[in-house]
Formats: structure tokens, C-alpha cells, sequence
């Protein structure tokens, strides 16, 4: 059981709606079937226009978004859905080969994303970003688990800061004086 696992007890049942959104049918064939066989339902779009649409029909739980798609990029795909009032809640999820900081950036500067994960990605990290993108209700209770683990472990903040700055920019004092060193 990683850290992360055992700190946050991540249920892997969870029977929560994932829309993935990736253009190469392969990944989504791989993602469907391991989200599926840990209880995740899932709904599959191949572009941002059908995304979209799926988005606002169904109203998933979160949303797994590649960045690089043939007919609208995952970042203009997201930027319309969080600029919608039926949609703007949904956690989306960048699900990317993308790694350099100016990617990382747009995803949550331009695009407004909830989080950013690089391919390859550790499965573990991903099913914990899912669990904490369906408990938005116990942001509080998440926020003090996060504090804890982050004045346990140091490596932990490097970790947040990349997957999700908006983390670390929230109200952790403590963690902007320490970064500083």
C-alpha cells in the first residue's frame, strides 16, 4: 500500500462517472477497461466536440482530458467547460504527454484544470487524484490531511506542486516561507 493509499484510504470501488477524453483509441481501450475494473464507470469521447457535448449531457463525476486532440485542443475543451455554469464543477483532469512548465502552466492558467498528470503516470497517484476530485464536500478535512502529510514529508510538497498548484497556493503559510530556503 503506497503512502498515499494508506493516508488517504483511497477506495478503488468507487462507482464514480469518469469521462476520458483522449483521440488514440488504444489508451482509451487500456483506461476503459482498468477504470472499469475498479468500479469506475466510464463514458469515452475521441474529440473536444463530442467531449463537450457528453460533458453537459451527462454531467460526469470528473473528467480525464488529453491535451493534444485533432479538432480542439483538451485545454480549449476544458477552458469552454469551466466557463459554462452547468459544467464548471466538474474536476477535470489533465491527462498529458505534455511535462514542460509552460504546459503544466496552461493547463490551469489558460485552461482552468483542476489537475495536471503526465504520461506515464503512476496509477496509484491517479485513482487518489480521482478520489480527492470526487470529495470536493471535504475540502476541509482533505486540506488538514494535506498540511499533515506535507510537515511530514517535504518531498510530499514537490509531489502536490506538480500535479496541482492550486494545492499548495491555498492557505498553507508554512509552506511558502519553508520553499524559500
Amino acid at each position: 500500500m503506497t503512502m498515499l493509499e494508506s493516508e488517504f484510504k483511497v477506495k478503488k470501488d468507487s462507482g464514480m462517472h469518469v469521462l476520458l477524453v483522449d483521440d488514440e483509441p488504444d489508451f482509451l481501450d487500456v483506461m476503459n477497461r482498468l477504470l472499469d475494473k475498479h468500479g469506475y464507470m466510464v463514458s469515452e469521447a475521441s474529440s473536444g466536440r463530442s467531449a463537450l457535448k457528453l460533458a453537459r449531457n451527462n454531467h460526469p463525476d470528473a473528467i480525464l482530458l488529453d491535451v493534444m486532440m485533432g479538432d480542439k485542443s483538451g485545454w480549449d475543451v476544458c477552458r469552454a467547460l469551466k466557463s459554462n455554469p452547468e459544467t464548471k464543477d466538474i474536476p477535470i483532469i489533465m491527462l498529458t504527454v505534455m511535462a514542460e512548465d509552460e504546459s503544466i502552466k496552461r493547463s490551469f492558467k489558460y485552461a482552468d484544470a483542476d489537475w495536471h498528470v503526465t504520461k506515464p503516470f503512476d496509477i496509484d497517484l491517479l485513482f487518489f487524484i480521482l478520489q480527492t476530485a470526487s470529495h470536493r464536500d471535504d475540502q476541509p478535512k482533505l486540506e488538514k490531511k494535506i498540511a499533515s502529510l506535507i510537515k511530514k514529508d517535504r518531498k510530499m510538497k514537490k509531489v502536490l506542486e506538480m500535479i496541482n498548484p492550486k494545492l499548495i497556493d491555498h492557505n498553507y503559510d508554512f509552506l511558502k516561507s519553508s520553499s524559500k530556503k
